[in-house]
């Protein structure tokens, strides 16, 4: 039953990919960035409530201060790093883009090394420098089938993945907080923040009136930064969200960590090879399958052979 949960976790994060590319196909500029990713986050809190009154109930959202902060560093990471993915798969390859997210590993690797003394393997140090080296392989890959990766690009692509590694260190900072507050309700709080930041970002740039780019495939009669189509990718993208966590947290619960983690990170990558070539039209050329390969390899070393 464990890798049923599984499978359904990654088919829900494939399928939440896909439509977060529609989404993307539709927007011009950080600011329609910022407000897509803002109604994402305001459909994702209702479902994350739901998921609090599932897990207990609503007096478990009294939690303390410390809580709150870790909740807010993690709530404003994550904007930064759906925002920043939203313009990077605008101007990468969709596989470069997983691969950066990828190299966001690096980050609670070293934090956590740093602040809890967690220590890192020989393998795991092997597998950094293969993490990297698939990286560099498949920026040169990204480089065949888009414009040359310039430095707007690349700037781009690690804040996607330095932003996700640090929404990755919070919960690792929540875990050792040991504050016995249930992780629904810490995620129902990252939801609440991160709505807050992408709303005051969303302020400034209305007041210093930037970042409202038409589409280029947007109609005349549609709003330059909204329309219902984007809207209603936007809805599936959260009940895809919430059905990804759901199901990998029950597939957790039956699996160990060695089991989930590379299955659904591997899993994941052949889907979004996948989807890459059918719905997006990207070639697949032997290096993209070469750097893919040196990722995975890279991903085994970091979380399953350990020496």
């Amino acid at each position: 039953m464990g890798y049923l949960f599984l499978a359904v976790s990654v088919l829900s994060g494939s399928k939440k990919g896909f439509f977060a590319k529609k989404v993307s196909d539709r927007t011009s500029g950080l600011r329609g960035a910022v407000l897509s990713n803002l109604i994402r986050m305001l459909f994702c809190i209702p479902i994350g409530l739901v998921f609090v009154l599932f897990d207990g109930k609503l007096a478990d959202l009294a939690v303390s201060p410390r809580v709150i902060g870790i909740s807010a560093f993690a709530g404003v990471s994550t904007a930064v790093f759906i925002v920043s993915w939203l313009l990077a798969v605008k101007r990468s390859a969709f596989t470069s883009v997983d691969t950066f997210i990828s190299l966001g590993i690096l980050v609670p690797i070293i934090l956590s090394l740093a602040f809890y003394g967690e220590k890192v393997s020989l393998s795991q140090i092997i597998g950094l420098c293969l993490l990297i080296s698939a990286v560099v392989i498949m920026s040169m890959y990204n480089n065949q089938i888009k414009e040359r990766l310039d430095v707007a690009s690349l700037i781009l692509l690690l804040i996607v993945g330095f932003s996700n590694g640090l929404t990755d260190f919070s919960y690792k900072i929540f875990q050792y907080t040991k504050s016995g507050t249930p992780a629904s309700v810490f995620n129902f709080y990252i939801y609440v923040f991160s709505a807050i930041a992408l709303l005051g970002v969303l302020g400034i740039l209305h007041l210093r009136g930037e970042g409202s780019e038409k589409p280029e495939n947007d109609s005349a009669d549609v709003p330059s930064l909204l329309d219902r189509r984007k809207v209603i990718y936007i809805a599936i993208m959260a009940v895809f969200l919430f059905s990804n966590s759901y199901f990998k947290t029950l597939a957790s619960a039956r699996l160990s960590a060695a089991e989930v983690y590379p299955l659904a990170q591997g899993s994941a990558i052949v889907l979004t090879l996948l989807m890459s070539r059918v719905f997006f039209g990207e070639k697949i050329k032997p290096l993209c399958l070469i750097g893919l390969g040196v990722l995975f390899s890279a991903l085994l070393l970091l979380n399953v052979i350990v020496f």
